[in-house]
């Protein structure tokens, strides 16, 4: 099929230029946040769909020759009627100024999917599944070209995930060649498809593979390669295959935590005798922030303040339009003062931070929201308390031993009341009155005896809760507690 664009002069002289986008998920919401205020969810209620028209007007802005979708827009089956609307809408947009939709859809949006009840617009190319449809793109005029573009697509279903390379017939013409699909793919495997440009969906990070790169020539460009017209006869060799892009655009909403950087789409622009070149533009409407602050000794309560205020005023200053949602924490292994760590354990003092932080900047648009605040308590105690004859000074120096001895495993047997002993007479109580799961058993070549071995990760999380021991032993058995402490005892006893 032919598509010829509407008569714009302006568009004559430039290189094919369009965007490739994916991942709009119109029917999600925002996830892991454990409370979320009235003040948020007015603003996250439509994020996705306030994303998907950052690309449309981006579109229009730049007056692309088409747009492409490769699939996850929405999950038809379930998506209210709303998400239609604004869909059709955002179409009936770009069909007047004569861009041209072509949509290779996913798992939940493939053309099998779609009610009737929502006919699409005249614009919109809608690629069906398992078969391979084709068309050719020329812009209308006199002086337009003729053609400068072969788009081939194919939608998916809900069985298929992995796209093979042979998928897609082997191209021979000599305009710039465009692959759309939903789904898993080897790069490697489709250098002798020669198909220019791999528009793929699927993936939420973006990712642009490049094969078949030529080397560069005096003149620093890369040197560059005639099409072939040939049959499936003619052998090819690989350095008779020209170069191509296998890029996927990620999703445009950073929709959780983990997703930190930047989300958005892609403007692509062919020139003759060049390689394409494409353009990140971001189009998610918030931004996810993991941030740490390394505590030093002498740091106080006043200084973290300080700190996030400045690195809050620094982001505001990159990211002056979106919606900014922060994660701090605060380290404090180097650091030597119990008294700070015993104040940053409580709740209370972490959530009037917290308050404060939200008050002064999560009030106006947009919004600098800090959504939690974790701390990480010193690997060992100041040096004075392993010196002390106390019960704290006899506990850390305990710990210590054994945070210094990471690989021997803690019989915590020898704890508990004689009775209790005698009820063990398995292996597997052994195991978990130690509070360990093992993994394995081997005997001691040398002794015979049964020896236990603990993984990685054991011994990990063994050290992360020998540090927590010594941070609240800390807490409770310092000077100021010590004698309501041995109090509370003897009223227990």
């Amino acid at each position: 099929m032919n598509h010829n664009s509407n008569n714009f002069p302006h568009r004559r002289n430039l290189p094919l230029r369009f965007i490739h986008t994916s991942g709009f998920f119109l029917d999600r919401v925002i996830e892991g946040l454990l409370e979320l205020p009235v003040v948020l969810e007015s603003r996250f209620f439509d994020i996705s769909c306030r994303a998907a028209l950052r690309v449309f007007d981006k579109a229009l802005e730049e007056s692309v020759d088409f747009l492409i979708i490769s699939g996850d827009v929405f999950n038809a089956l379930l998506s209210p009627p709303r998400l239609f609307i604004f869909l059709i809408e955002q179409f009936e947009r770009l069909n007047k100024a004569g861009i041209t939709v072509y949509w290779a859809g996913s798992e939940f949006d493939s053309p099998d999917d779609m009610p009737v009840s929502f006919p699409l617009p005249a614009n919109v190319r809608h690629f069906p599944c398992n078969s391979i449809q084709e068309y050719y793109f020329k812009r209308s005029g006199v002086n337009s070209g003729g053609v400068l573009a072969k788009i081939s697509g194919v939608s998916r279903n809900q069985r298929l995930r992995k796209i093979r390379n042979n998928d897609f017939p082997i191209e021979s013409g000599r305009q710039f060649s465009i692959a759309i699909a939903n789904g898993e793919v080897e790069p490697e495997s489709l250098s002798q498809r020669r198909i220019n440009y791999w528009a793929m969906g699927g993936l939420d990070r973006r990712l642009t593979y490049q094969g078949n790169q030529r080397k560069k020539g005096i003149d620093g460009k890369p040197t560059q390669i005639e099409p072939l017209n040939f049959d499936d006869n003619i052998k090819r060799d690989k350095k008779d295959t020209p170069p191509y892009i296998v890029h996927y655009p990620g999703t445009t909403v950073a929709r959780t935590p983990e997703m930190t950087g930047q989300f958005g789409a892609t403007l692509v622009e062919v020139f003759p005798d060049a390689e394409p070149q494409l353009s990140f533009f971001e189009t998610s409407p918030i931004q996810w922030i993991n941030d740490q602050i390394i505590l030093e000794a002498n740091d106080g309560i006043e200084r973290i303040k300080e700190e996030i205020q400045n690195r809050i005023k620094n982001y505001r200053n990159s990211q002056k339009n979106d919606d900014l949602m922060i994660n701090w924490h605060i380290d404090a292994t180097q650091s030597e003062q119990s008294q700070l760590s015993t104040i940053l354990r409580k709740e209370t003092a972490v959530n009037d931070i917290l308050n404060e932080l939200r008050k002064q900047y999560g009030q106006e648009e947009p919004l600098t929201w800090s959504v939690n605040i974790t701390f990480q308590p010193p690997d060992m105690l100041p040096n004075q308390i392993y010196e002390q004859q106390t019960i704290l000074g006899d506990f850390a120096r305990e710990i210590k031993q054994h945070q210094n001895e990471p690989e021997q495993i803690i019989n915590l047997t020898k704890y508990l009341p004689q009775k209790l002993k005698e009820n063990i007479n398995n292996e597997q109580n052994i195991e978990q009155y130690n509070g360990l799961l093992l993994t394995d058993k081997i005997n001691d070549p040398t002794t015979g005896e049964l020896k236990f071995i603990q993984t990685k990760e054991q011994i990990k999380l063994k050290q992360e809760a020998l540090k927590k021991a010594a941070n609240i032993a800390a807490e409770l058995l310092n000077n100021e507690n010590t004698t309501q402490f041995t109090i509370n005892l003897k009223n227990d006893n």
